[in-house]
């Protein structure tokens, strides 16, 4: 087995994650222009209306000529109707925007541990790459949390034209990092994004799932605390 010279990470759920969920976060706004959701709802919405809105829409909307401003827009729009907001077209427009911003400014923090795994990763003097189903933002979150400077690349798939678990956005990070599969290793917490995904390329991965119950009994490389990562470096 080669030495390990990449390591590329998810970013959401792995690195940062939206503080409370995405219904807290949403409720939250929508209560400041005085309209009261449940969070629960929200969050169940939410995960409906991406899988639909992402397959009319891939990428971002990338695809189809939209900015990720528009395509959060519409999502969030949908996923508002959905959790039962009865406002007007101009004021439910004015709160999804508003909760457009807010995720663009605020409302994330960082996965205990990360930071010191990504000073350790670097006092290594390794290649480090964020490898994130994000959008044309990713970079612009990353120096608000402060941990921007610890990657050599950033990799969102609004950059790369693709989303994990394609394999063309591993290929990318490996240009990017400069190593081979043998030399890379990748770590995130989605079963086929980020531990299935890179393996079709030959790229070694852990799959981070903190809750120890939840990992599948047939992933032979796991870890509950990110900073166990070096296990295996």
């Amino acid at each position: 087995m080669q030495p390990v010279k990449l390591v590329t990470l998810d970013v959401t759920n792995t690195v940062i994650r939206v503080v409370g969920g995405v219904g807290f976060q949403y409720a939250n706004v929508a209560k400041v222009h005085g309209v009261k959701l449940n969070p629960d709802n929200v969050s169940r919405a939410f995960r409906q209306k991406w899988k639909e809105h992402n397959k009319l829409y891939p990428i971002f909307g990338s695809k189809n000529g939209l900015t990720s401003r528009e395509w959060w827009n519409g999502l969030v729009k949908k996923t508002l109707t959905q959790s039962g907001m009865d406002l007007e077209d101009d004021a439910l427009g004015t709160v999804s925007l508003e909760i457009c911003k807010h995720f663009e400014t605020e409302g994330w923090m960082l996965i205990p541990q990360s930071v010191r795994v990504l000073q350790e990763l670097k006092e290594r003097n390794l290649t480090v790459g964020a490898v994130s189903n994000f959008d044309d933002t990713l970079e612009s979150v990353l120096k608000r949390m402060s941990i921007h400077h610890y990657f050599d690349f950033v990799l969102p798939a609004w950059t790369a034209g693709c989303a994990k678990p394609d394999p063309e956005i591993y290929r990318q990070a490996l240009d990017a990092g400069g190593a081979t599969a043998a030399e890379a290793i990748h770590v995130g917490d989605d079963l086929q994004n980020d531990y299935l995904g890179p393996r079709k390329v030959g790229i070694r991965s852990i799959l981070f799932c903190p809750n120890a119950s939840n990992i599948p009994t047939d992933v032979d490389c796991s870890i509950t605390d990110l900073y166990d990562i070096f296990k295996y470096l």
